[in-house]
């Protein structure tokens, strides 16, 4: 995608830098129960009862799927960090600088393991790439996981949700309906 506006690419750059999962995950979700039902509701193409099934469907899937994919990346980056802990050996002469990393337990499954291939570093650069590593894996798992709940958890709740509002907006188009033709 090319970039043209100076403001939009300082935005873009900000969002990636800044903005973690879970964060990004509220963002779309709150544009998208926003924007996506307002679309439905306007698009002429479609009967009234069509258009109402597809408001109450984006609205639902809205809901339940920016709620569990919000859930999916907090508990999975929780997880690796939890998860993830190591012990550093420092050189003799240098403390700064880390020579070995080990996990810490046998618990640590998301530790990364690099008894033999670790290049020595400085303590400020391997915390920072240690934060992007968990990040990184957090996403990894969170998708697995999001995998897992869209399949068993999201299906069922959309379905429900959907018929929720789709009763709540025949009703107010009753009330609706009801009102005019007593005027």
């Amino acid at each position: 995608m090319i970039i043209k506006s100076k403001s939009i690419e300082k935005f873009v750059n900000y969002s990636g830098r800044k903005l973690n999962a879970p964060q990004q995950a509220v963002i779309m979700g709150a544009s998208a129960v926003l924007f996506q039902p307002y679309i439905n509701r306007k698009n002429k193409r479609l009967d009234e009862d069509t258009r109402d099934m597809a408001v109450a469907r984006s609205i639902g899937k809205c809901i339940v799927g920016n709620c569990s994919d919000f859930l999916a990346r907090i508990v999975a980056i929780f997880s690796v960090a939890k998860l993830s802990n190591y012990i550093t050996k420092s050189d003799k002469n240098n403390e700064d600088i880390v020579t070995v990393l080990t996990p810490k337990s046998k618990l640590d499954i998301f530790a990364p393991n690099m008894k033999d291939g670790f290049a020595p570093r400085h303590k400020n650069e391997l915390v920072k790439d240690i934060k992007s590593y968990r990040f990184a894996m957090g996403a990894l798992l969170a998708t697995g996981f999001a995998v897992f709940l869209k399949t068993t958890i999201e299906l069922p709740l959309t379905k429900k949700l959907t018929d929720y509002f789709y009763k709540r907006e025949k009703m107010k188009k009753e009330i609706h309906d009801k009102t005019d033709r007593n005027k």
